[in-house]
């Protein structure tokens, strides 16, 4: 485009911005001019193409504005490559500004831009997860996460609702110039529920978020954003610390607005780290809410199994197909007991405790339908009766040929319920074909409700969570506190958090390397060796010469005059003292 290049490239002003992080410091433009002025020596200043400057206290003011001016022109210079949400933030607006902002607003534009933003943080996420050794990254032959979402504080902290901007605009335009009040700066953002009665939504795209703090309402609303998360985890061995719980996907959203599809982005994120996709685990916000076609479809295409706790209005039998019926994610016998097919709904009653539920999901299993097809990309497979194939779990008299072959005790199909079924798919054919995604209550990775998915499900919403805490505590990071991030708008906002969670990843893999040299050095055989004078100096006192490398392993010490002859190399033998 022709004139006068740079002063301060994007790479000069994300090293900056790194080494702030590094040090636990606010990251302000202002802070990271003053890095790139003063605190840099000569051989980075070349590294970077930065020019020397100026250390004359006569030219000192306008060499620091000059300074600050550059960099803050290289930094709205580097978000505007990828702001989906480009508005004018340094004025507090009208509601009929705020409207006009919003009818102005492009959304295919807002689309693009918004993949530009999530692919700078997947790159610098990725980075620091490659900085880990090979065998560190590849403890396991398949990532599973654990996902969820945390409050991220704006720089403004005036907002407004959708639901009742239509009647602000109205007494706006009767008011009299004098009587209009400040109003918002930034137009996207959202109301975040954080504790109370109101009620957290998910809007897809398309739809308006109507979400406002409500009168009598007893709630704790916050103005701002949300950082979407997803954090590594062990299915395999929870709890066993084989690798640090790293953040390996992150992103910027508005509250309120397609959180399915914020984790959905996630996932595709996660499962570029060069491992096969695994588990991923959530809240009820997430499979328990979702519609497939927002969230399941989309994670079973990419790779990943769900791992969820369930709705209280979702368990036990909630419709089915062919037959089958669809409980907990699973698809059973149409003439399994009922005590079995009602197992959690007795539990969440107080009808039974928790080991006759877990009691009777293991006898439960015998009459859940087998895989004679294993699921494709879309959920779709086929099963067959409990009763057919080469491990039948159970015996029924529809199924006479397979009576022969069986010689284990097997739960049997009661008679008087065979004639209603009988024209069932599943009890006249071999098979049939079954969508899981048609079912409310999603297919999981493990048995609901076993003490296997208990453990898994409760360490993965505690790892997550006590991410989340470690990111917003005050001294590192801090990323739920705008005072540390100045710059508005929701781009800006995500640029730097995604540079502080580069930096809690970096942290996290030193800890993690240097407790695994403590334990090494606390479990490897300690060694005491000798000193320079007896292993390598002639000792005229003791007519002896040195002897190497000799160590003596600690708990064989003995002093001089007890040591035995030792023969070393050129056939020189080590006598003790004559007493």
């Amino acid at each position: 485009m022709g004139g006068r290049p740079a002063m301060i490239s994007i790479r000069a002003l994300l090293t900056a911005l790194l080494l702030l992080a590094h040090e636990g410091a606010p990251l302000h433009v202002r802070r990271a001019a003053h890095v790139l002025q003063h605190r840099l020596t000569s051989k980075s200043r070349e590294l970077l193409d930065l020019p020397e400057s100026a250390v004359s206290f006569a030219t000192h003011i306008a060499s620091t504005n000059r300074w600050y001016t550059n960099t803050i022109r290289a930094f709205h210079r580097m978000k505007k490559l990828m702001d989906p949400y480009p508005q004018e933030l340094y004025t507090a607006k009208t509601y009929t500004q705020i409207q006009e902002i919003l009818r102005a607003h492009d959304a295919e534009r807002a689309e693009k831009y918004k993949a530009r933003l999530d692919e700078y943080t997947r790159l610098f996420i990725r980075m620091t997860f490659m900085a880990q050794p090979r065998a560190v990254r590849r403890a396991t032959k398949q990532l599973d996460v654990s996902f969820d979402q945390t409050y991220i504080g704006t720089p403004t902290t005036k907002g407004y609702s959708r639901k009742n901007l239509g009647n602000k605009v109205k007494a706006e335009r009767t008011a009299n110039f004098g009587e209009l009040s400040p109003g918002p700066v930034d137009a996207f953002a959202g109301w975040h529920v954080k504790s109370g009665k109101g009620e957290r939504t998910d809007n897809q795209k398309g739809e308006i978020d109507q979400t406002a703090p409500e009168r009598g309402k007893w709630a704790n609303y916050d103005w701002g954003w949300v950082a979407n998360l997803a954090v590594r985890v062990d299915a395999e061995q929870p709890g066993s610390k084989r690798f640090p719980s790293l953040v390996v996907a992150a992103s910027l959203s508005i509250p309120n607005m397609e959180v399915a599809e914020e984790a959905t982005h996630l996932l595709e994120a996660a499962a570029t780290l060069e491992l096969a996709p695994g588990i991923a685990d959530a809240d009820k916000q997430y499979w328990a809410n979702a519609k497939p076609f927002r969230l399941l479809k989309p994670a079973l295409k990419i790779g990943f199994t769900p791992s969820t706790d369930y709705r209280t209005d979702r368990v036990g039998v909630k419709g089915g197909k062919h037959g089958g019926l669809f409980v907990e994610g699973d698809v059973y016998c149409p003439s399994t007991p009922e005590p079995l097919l009602h197992a959690t709904p007795n539990l969440l009653g107080d009808v039974i405790d928790i080991e006759t539920h877990r009691a009777r999901l293991e006898e439960r299993k015998a009459y859940r339908l087998h895989v004679k097809q294993k699921a494709n990309a879309d959920g779709k497979t086929k099963l067959r009766c409990p009763a057919l194939g080469p491990s039948p779990t159970v015996t029924c008299p529809l199924r006479e040929m397979m009576l022969s072959a069986a010689k284990k005790n097997r739960p049997q199909v009661e008679q008087k319920t065979l004639e209603e079924d009988f024209l069932d798919t599943i009890g006249k054919k071999h098979s049939a074909s079954f969508d899981l995604t048609e079912m409310q209550a999603p297919q999981q990775a493990f048995d609901y409700g076993s003490q296997e998915w208990e453990i898994f499900h409760d360490h993965a919403r505690n790892t997550v969570e006590s991410e989340s805490q470690q990111l917003k505590a005050s001294g590192d990071e801090d990323i739920a506190t705008a005072g540390r991030r100045r710059v508005r708008g929701i781009a800006a906002a995500q640029i730097i958090v995604t540079l502080l969670i580069v930096n809690h990843n970096l942290r996290k893999i030193a800890a993690f390397l240097s407790d695994q040299a403590k334990e090494r050095a606390r479990t490897a055989p300690r060694t005491d060796t000798l000193r320079r004078r007896d292993r390598v100096w002639a000792n005229r006192y003791t007519k002896t010469t040195g002897n190497g490398d000799l160590t003596i392993p600690r708990g064989n010490r003995t002093s001089p005059l007890s040591t035995p002859a030792v023969t070393v190399e050129r056939t020189i033998t080590m006598t003790p003292m004559r007493t």
